[in-house]
Order: C-alpha cells, then sequence, then structure tokens
C-alpha cells in the first residue's frame, strides 16, 4: 500500500519536472516506488540503530525525478529496475514480519546469536540496493552528478535546521557534548514516580553509548555512498566495507537490545503483558497492510 502513495507522490514530482508522457512517467514512478519500497523492509536496522540513508524512499524518488533524466535515461532506469524486481521478490508478509522472540528472556548470547544473523541476511539484500543505486548513478551525467550532490547538500542543510532545536546532535557534537537521550518509553502506562526514576536513570546511562551508535552509523552512510558513487563499485569491497564495519554494527545493536530489556525490566507483570499486547496489536496491522 505504501509503495502505491509513493507512486503517485512521484508522478506529480516527475511529470513537473520531465518532458516524458505521463504514461512512462508513471510507469518508472511505480517501478521506482515498490523497488524503494523493498529498500525499506530490506534495510531495516536489527533492534540498532538506524540508518537514515538505507532507506531512500520519497528522497532518492523525488531527487531522480528533478534530474531532468533523457529518455533514453529513463528507459535505462526502467530496465535496471524491472531487472531489479526480478532478481529479488518483495518478501511476503510472514517473511517480513517474523515472529519477535521474547527479548525480555533472551540470554547474552541469545542475543548475539539473533543479531548476527539478522546482520548476515541483511547484508546481501543492502548489496543489492547499493548495486541498484550504483548502477543508476553511473547513468547519470557530469552535470547531473554536480546537481545530485546539490539537491543532497540543501537537503542536509534543511534536515540540520528543522532538527536543530529537537536533536542538536551536529552542535552537541562539536561542544564534544551527546545529544540528550532517547524520550521515555511506554508513556501510555501509568507508571510509578520510581519506576520513571528508573527509566530515566538507564536512558541517562545509555545517551553517550546512543550517541557514538550514531557517528558509527554515519561514518558508514558515508562511506556506503562514497563506494556505491567511486565507480569501482563491487561485491567484493562492499563485503570488505562491512567486515570494517561488522563488529560495531553488532556490537551497537546488542547493546541496543540490552538497553531495550532492563527498560522493560522496571515494568510490572501486568504492564508488560499490556505492552506486548499492544505491540502484537500494531504487528497485526503492519501485516494486514503490507499484504496490500
Amino acid at each position: 500500500m505504501r509503495w502505491l502513495l509513493l507512486a503517485a507522490e512521484l508522478v506529480r514530482f516527475w511529470g513537473a519536472n520531465t518532458k516524458e508522457t505521463p504514461v512512462k512517467s508513471i510507469l518508472i514512478a511505480g517501478l521506482l516506488a515498490t523497488t524503494f519500497s523493498l529498500a525499506h523492509s530490506a534495510n531495516a536496522a536489527p533492534q540498532g540503530p538506524k540508518m537514515r540513508d538505507h532507506a531512500p524512499g520519497m528522497e532518492m524518488i523525488k531527487t531522480l525525478s528533478r534530474l531532468s533524466l533523457s529518455s533514453e535515461q529513463m528507459d535505462e532506469v526502467k530496465k535496471l529496475v524491472t531487472a531489479f524486481k526480478a532478481n529479488h521478490e518483495r518478501p511476503d508478509a510472514s517473511s517480513e514480519h517474523p515472529d519477535k522472540p521474547d527479548l525480555a528472556t533472551l540470554s547474552e548470547s541469545e542475543i548475539r546469536s539473533l543479531v548476527e544473523t539478522r546482520i548476515l541476511k541483511q547484508q546481501s539484500r543492502h548489496f543489492a540496493i547499493a548495486e541498484l543505486r550504483s548502477e543508476i548513478y553511473n547513468l547519470l551525467s557530469a552535470s547531473q552528478r554536480n546537481m545530485l550532490t546539490e539537491f543532497e547538500a540543501k537537503r542536509e542543510a534543511k534536515r540540520e535546521v528543522a532538527h536543530g532545536g529537537k536533536r542538536n546532535t551536529v552542535r552537541s557534537a562539536m561542544r564534544g557534548q551527546p545529544p540528550r537521550g532517547p524520550r521515555l518509553p511506554f508513556k501510555e502506562l501509568q507508571l510509578t514516580d520510581e519506576q520513571l526514576v528508573s527509566l530515566e536513570t538507564l536512558n541517562a546511562t545509555f545517551r553517550e553509548t546512543r550517541f557514538q551508535h550514531k557517528v558509527t552509523m554515519d561514518a558508514l552512510r558515508n562511506a556506503e555512498q562514497a563506494l556505491v558513487r567511486s565507480g569501482n563499485f563491487s561485491e567484493s569491497a562492499w563485503d570488505a566495507l562491512y567486515a570494517e564495519y561488522k563488529d560495531d554494527l553488532v556490537n551497537a545493536a546488542i547493546e541496543n537490545m540490552t538497553h531495550k530489556q532492563a527498560t522493560f525490566a522496571v515494568l510490572t507483570d501486568a504492564q508488560q503483558a499490556e505492552v506486548l499486547e499492544k505491540r502484537e496489536n500494531v504487528d497485526a496491522l503492519r501485516r494486514l497492510f503490507s499484504d496490500n
């Protein structure tokens, strides 16, 4: 369902910035939207820090629509995306949203095993998306690549302005200070003062760790983009890059899951049951819509 919304939005942007026929614009829009909806599900972080650039979605689609692609480039993009879709079918709801393990009862070794398995599965999907990005980037002219760089710089500047008052990550980093920790979880519950203090303490302790996770993920994101656009993109180069960051990715995900374990343990049995029930309802709705 989400990819249909992306396609509709893309048609509007594409139509305003290209001279192609509406039919061709719609076809390319639909192909790109479904492809990058795959990217979103394939690149979701395994209970660890999220990578913004791993889910191109509307940002990638809008950017391409503004590059004034020629008819030949449009045809090549269509071929690349069609081939990608043929070789990487969208997973069904059961495989895309498998039953989640009971995080509260997992041991440290079980958490590590779970994280390593998920990261290994995702790495091949990450490579497929990156390979497609590289192929599309190689279709662009020098002027279009310059335009792409300018668009991204402006988008990043707008993002920093938008989040400056909330997260202020860049300014905090310049001062050598980590950003504020995440908001307290379980706001929907009637927590006691003692529970609130415990959650605030856990968040404060995790604050520096969370900041370091973000620094690492930003570095990996930048390294990925540089490789994709280097002209020397290959599976071996991609594997080497991920090997360099593997320990950091695994440790970040483990620390994040362990933190979630600790915060969940603050709740009473009744509160935990209430949270799990609500999460199951959300997951059921997500599976329902992913089928459409």
